[in-house]
């Protein structure tokens, strides 16, 4: 922590040029270089805490999200310079968000043999509403999507983590976890191998 601050204070504040940080490396820079490392370090505390996230917990992680939704719309509005996301499309909105997205949230996720009738009409609208964004940046086209241009290959590689990881990996995580990690297994209690 303490090399990072030297970093960015020598960077930002003393011009320090070989840290690579300045005015040109904006806030959509850091989101990329932290994203997905801090949503790979709360999904073990999701993973087993899920049960026991409070409505406190609840609410300030959608307060979180709101106001990061809200600086969004005020950096592209205004624009905010110094957040970087003007000239940002949709394409590189999920190429950053949605892998640490599903990394972060896949344990909250009911495993697939729980889906509920709400949880089918929820995937269904989400991907009625993908199809219908996706059909109209490649046949209107609208340039803000980015779409246009992206292969499927582009969406093989922008979608096959992000549906691995609640479908296989999420549930190989599970059946291996013991019941209560850090704490030290019973004796009579059978060991898992």
């Amino acid at each position: 922590m303490i090399v990072l601050a030297v970093l960015v204070g020598g960077g930002y504040g003393l011009g320090w040029r070989w840290t690579g940080l300045s005015g040109s490396v904006k806030l959509w820079d850091w989101l990329e270089v932290l994203a997905l490392p801090v949503a790979i370090g709360c999904a073990p505390i999701l993973l087993l805490r899920r049960q026991s996230l409070s409505p406190r917990h609840r609410a300030w992680l959608a307060a979180v999200l709101a106001a990061f939704v809200c600086l969004v719309i005020v950096g592209y509005a205004v624009p905010l310079r110094w957040t970087g996301f003007r000239g940002n499309t949709l394409w590189d909105w999920l190429e950053l968000v949605l892998l640490p997205l599903v990394v972060a949230t896949a344990s909250l996720w009911p495993s697939l043999g729980r889906f509920e009738r709400r949880h089918i009409a929820a995937v269904a609208v989400v991907t009625a509403v993908l199809a219908a964004f996706v059909s109209a940046g490649y046949l209107v086209p609208w340039s803000w999507t980015g779409f246009k241009g992206n292969t499927a290959w582009d969406w093989v590689k922008l979608l096959l983590l992000p549906l691995l990881v609640p479908i296989a990996l999420v549930p190989f995580v599970k059946e291996r976890l013991p019941e209560r990690i850090g704490e030290p297994e019973d004796a009579s209690s059978p060991r898992r191998s």
